[in-house]
């Protein structure tokens, strides 16, 4: 059977290290798509970590809180274990506010063949389908079937379809009205058309999330959610990130994030720096305090050509008394 595990600690840090062990030492082994023939299997696991308090024991430094400053002059604390090289690269690099505000956004279109989605555009403003789609997948688009609009149940009892004039009526938004009788494609002057020529609406799906738990803190509803079904199973590079869902219990809002895939050792803990940070920003916007972050991995992995390096980085933590007992015992049993 496929390895399934759960942790659950008070702080990222504590919650990564727990992770790393789990998955190095009991994760199963499998192949990815990215491997070279050379590579080894990676260390894979289906994982559900809840961490109780994510804003709680940023890295210090001597008693003292460290701000790692981003390229774009910000600077922050940082939530995860000082070993972590690619947590702090990330977040010089600019990795919250990438998250948060969208400054890479722009390479969306601006790019050639790099940056093939943002967290931020997805979530921020979620469509589902956009110009740059249409280099991976095709579709035409045909108009609805006149004789199944008019005799559906749905819009007659919502009055939308009505006679006038010995003519079926079919009423959209904003006073157009389209005539049944005849063929919408004869109207337009075209039987179908490419989807990528559509502009499609943009929702911000954090925004919605705050207005709903604003009106209703118990809806099931205050969800976001990033993928594309028309586009992403046939894109090199889809998004790993799923779905956002967000409840108020006791005063305190909690998170919960979806991934279907996950690099543990250098994506993780950055992943989760930004994902608390949006968590952050939604409380501070209903006025309540912030609850656990829970975060889901369908495959949570190390991929082998790093394990040596996971490898290193625990001994290197276990020489220096920074890593904790539960690690060196299983570093012990292998």
């Amino acid at each position: 059977m496929a390895k399934v595990f759960f942790i659950s600690k008070n702080n990222v840090r504590d919650a990564w290290l727990s992770a790393l062990g789990q998955v190095l030492f009991n994760g199963d082994d499998i192949k990815t798509e990215y491997d070279k023939l050379e590579d080894p299997p990676s260390k894979d696991a289906t994982v559900l970590i809840e961490i109780d308090n994510p804003l709680s024991s940023p890295i210090m430094r001597k008693d003292k809180i460290i701000k790692i400053k981003s390229k774009f002059g910000n600077s922050y604390e940082v939530y995860g274990c000082m070993a972590d090289t690619y947590l702090i690269g990330s977040i010089q690099s600019g990795y919250i506010e990438e998250i948060l505000e969208g400054v890479n956004d722009h390479f969306l279109y601006e790019s050639g063949l790099s940056f093939p989605y943002s967290y931020h555009d997805r979530v921020f403003n979620y469509t589902p389908f956009a110009l740059e789609d249409t280099i991976h997948q095709y579709y035409d688009v045909d108009f609805v079937d006149n004789e199944f609009v008019k005799n559906h149940q749905k819009l007659i009892k919502a009055e939308k379809i009505k006679s006038v004039e010995d003519t079926e009526i079919w009423e959209l938004k904003n006073g157009v009205k389209i005539e049944l009788d005849k063929k919408i494609s004869e109207k337009m002057g075209i039987e179908k058309f490419p989807i990528g020529i559509l502009n499609f609406p943009r929702i911000n799906q954090i925004e919605y999330i705050i207005q709903k738990l604003r009106e209703k803190p118990y809806s099931r509803r205050a969800q976001a959610i990033t993928w594309r079904p028309l586009i992403d199973p046939y894109h090199v590079d889809p998004p790993c990130l799923q779905r956002i869902f967000m409840r108020i219990k006791e005063g305190k809002l909690l998170m919960q994030t979806t991934w279907r895939s996950r690099d543990l050792f250098r994506a993780w803990e950055a992943n989760v720096n930004g994902m608390v940070r949006i968590q952050k920003a939604v409380a501070d916007q209903l006025g309540v305090e912030i609850g656990h972050y829970l975060d889901f991995s369908n495959s949570l992995h190390i991929y082998g050509n790093t394990i040596s390096e996971v490898k290193d980085m625990l001994k290197r933590m276990k020489n220096r008394g920074t890593l904790p007992q539960e690690i060196i015992k299983k570093m012990e049993g292998n």
